[in-house]
């Protein structure tokens, strides 16, 4: 091996004159990506890159479940396919929360035709969100399922989305979408979700009611929304002092603030119920309130978003507004499929939004109003 390079190049260049020397025949299977880390000393990630772009020049292809397989018919061997049979999939997170269910559904769809991703994140953040465009274009992947970035406020890459439709790439959005762009989109109905949140807790019996919102993204907005329109519709009036909202870069420390803020009003201002932005939020906010000497639900009831695995991971089990998440991920694949075949047969039909309706679950993070101790604290004005 040339040591001058890259690790990745390295061997996959190695993986090539493997190849041309006919040490694998066409079809064959080559070793598993944790035998190459082995037997080179390099990172998984290392290996993965150069067998992922080994794939996308057509030396080699994947199957779901089996393994990596040398292409029948390797480059300058007349392979007609021009397709690169990689999806790009950019979400504002991988790892943690809802999201490696989302992402187990969109593997689950596009493995078995034959697909694999290229994962991208963005943390949220717009710089990220450019840097991992220009990687999808350079990997020219043959579609692009992308969760926008910050989508309440503009956005400053509408050039590279541009550039991707230019390119005839076809496009797919998680959650939301931007309005400068006439792009299919997977989403829940957070304007309804923020309103069953609401409406359970004043069919409870609550009339001081609170919140925490994100402002940032457009499902935010939304379920604030819907809050907004429950409390209307049922002649509760709206207190300001109970509402916070918080960006991105605020999220860690929102519940703490929120906690803060209303313990410094006199008790008569208190909220008995409070509408979270998500699951998150709603678990650091509880605990913060028992931090303060304030239980839930037995002095305050919550409510929040998502249904993740936070929703049952605490002592108090939150009652939430149902997210899909893996289904969510099964019709994200199917849509930008669906997309592909399009391009190919030359139609430019835009399909209608994907929209999920809400559920809600309810567990014990919530009671009726009638039940909470110390009721004079929370009367409205």
């Amino acid at each position: 091996m040339n040591t001058n390079k890259p690790k990745y190049l390295q061997l996959k260049n190695e993986i090539k004159g493997w190849i041309q020397s006919g040490k694998f025949q066409p079809g064959g299977k080559i070793p598993s990506e944790l035998e190459l880390a082995d037997q080179f000393n390099f990172s998984r990630q290392t290996v993965r890159l150069a067998i992922s772009e080994l794939v996308h020049e057509k030396w080699l292809y994947r199957v779901q479940g089996k393994g990596t397989f040398l292409s029948h018919t390797p480059p300058g061997q007349g392979d007609p396919d021009t397709q690169s049979h990689i999806i790009g999939v950019i979400t504002t997170y991988i790892s943690d929360y809802i999201f490696p269910s989302i992402i187990r559904g969109i593997e689950s769809h596009l493995g078995p035709k034959g697909y694999s991703i290229l994962l991208l994140n963005t943390n949220n953040d717009v710089e990220k969100e450019a840097a991992a465009l220009k990687t999808v274009m350079e990997k020219q992947v043959d579609g692009l399922i992308i969760e926008p970035t910050k989508s309440a406020f503009p956005n400053p890459n509408l050039e590279l989305y541009f550039s991707l439709l230019e390119k005839q790439i076809p496009l797919v959005m998680l959650h939301s979408s931007y309005l400068e762009l006439n792009v299919r989109s997977i989403r829940s109905n957070d304007s309804k979700g923020g309103f069953l949140a609401a409406k359970h807790l004043i069919e409870q019996g609550h009339r001081g009611i609170g919140g925490i919102f994100k402002s940032d993204d457009l499902q935010g907005k939304y379920r604030f929304k819907g809050f907004l329109e429950a409390i209307q519709a049922n002649g509760i009036p709206f207190r300001s002092e109970l509402v916070q909202f918080f960006t991105t870069e605020q999220r860690n420390e929102a519940a703490a603030h929120y906690v803060q803020s209303i313990l410094k009003k006199s008790s008569i201002h208190l909220p008995s119920g409070i509408v979270c932005y998500n699951d998150e939020i709603a678990f650091d906010l509880v605990r913060e309130l028992k931090q303060a000497g304030i239980r839930v639900p037995e002095d305050l009831s919550v409510v929040s978003f998502d249904d993740s695995q936070l929703a049952e991971a605490g002592e108090v089990k939150l009652t939430t507004v149902k997210h899909p998440k893996f289904y969510m991920g099964v019709k994200a694949a199917e849509c930008i499929l669906q997309a592909i075949q399009q391009l190919r047969t030359g139609k430019k039909e835009i399909l209608d939004d994907t929209v999920f309706e809400p559920e809600l679950i309810l567990r014990s993070s919530t009671q009726p109003y009638e039940n909470t101790k110390e009721k004079k604290q929370f009367q409205t004005r």
